[in-house]
């Protein structure tokens, strides 16, 4: 459930904020962390569900997550082919993207919503704002409510996300799994701290001059 309340609360909270129709075309850029469990929303929602990554690599588990089309957004005339036609974008990564280029793929009225950290300043083309009359906004997380809503809405359409487990007494090699972008997709750490209490008395029995406090 942990990964719900952080990672899932955040991807479903511009469902609620935008009171998005079951019939909305909805589009999601990046398939990790967050993007994998905003697919499985979509979808359930009721949306036509659009991925979109950099990488090919991603299209048969994105297809699994709940995408109904997977677009790589580095192929020429990718963006351009769905002009004016998704009333929602969640972008997911925190990496620059091509903003006047994603604005245009929002229907009149479209909404371009936020939950990357990029760092760097959005370059948002005012006239792709004003002639479409549409909108860039960002979120958090979710309210009390919002988070009941959500854990009542993955109860009955069993979302849940995609987890590797690791042992507490194996945090490096979480971490190194994290750092290396291989993780599907988010990562749990497991409490084995008898386990490692246990493995340090032995040692102090063992060797009591280089033993620690246990």
């Amino acid at each position: 459930m942990g990964p719900l309340l952080c990672g899932g609360i955040t991807v479903f909270a511009p469902f609620l904020i935008h009171e998005l129709p079951s019939t909305a075309r909805v589009g999601i850029i990046g398939i990790g962390g967050l993007g994998h469990m905003a697919l499985q929303f979509a979808n359930k929602w009721g949306c036509e569900v659009h991925a979109f990554t950099t990488s090919d690599s991603k299209e048969t588990e994105a297809r699994q997550l709940g995408a109904h089309y997977v677009h790589n957004s580095r192929k020429d005339g990718a963006l351009k082919k769905l002009g004016r036609s998704l009333d929602l974008i969640i972008s997911t990564i925190n990496a620059p993207l091509d903003m006047s280029a994603f604005l245009d793929t929002l229907a009149p009225k479209g909404n371009f919503h936020n939950l990357g950290a990029v760092l760097k300043p959005l370059e948002v083309p005012a006239f792709s704002l004003i002639l479409g009359q549409k909108s860039v906004a960002g979120s958090p997380t979710g309210s009390p409510t919002a988070i009941d809503h959500m854990l009542e809405f993955s109860a009955r359409h069993s979302v849940a996300p995609v987890v590797e487990y690791f042992p507490m007494s194996n945090v490096n090699d979480a971490l190194e799994r994290l750092r290396s972008g291989k993780t599907r997709y988010r990562i749990v750490l497991v409490n084995d701290f008898d386990k490692c209490r246990s493995m340090a008395e032995s040692r102090a029995k063992e060797q009591p001059e280089a033993a620690l406090t246990v």
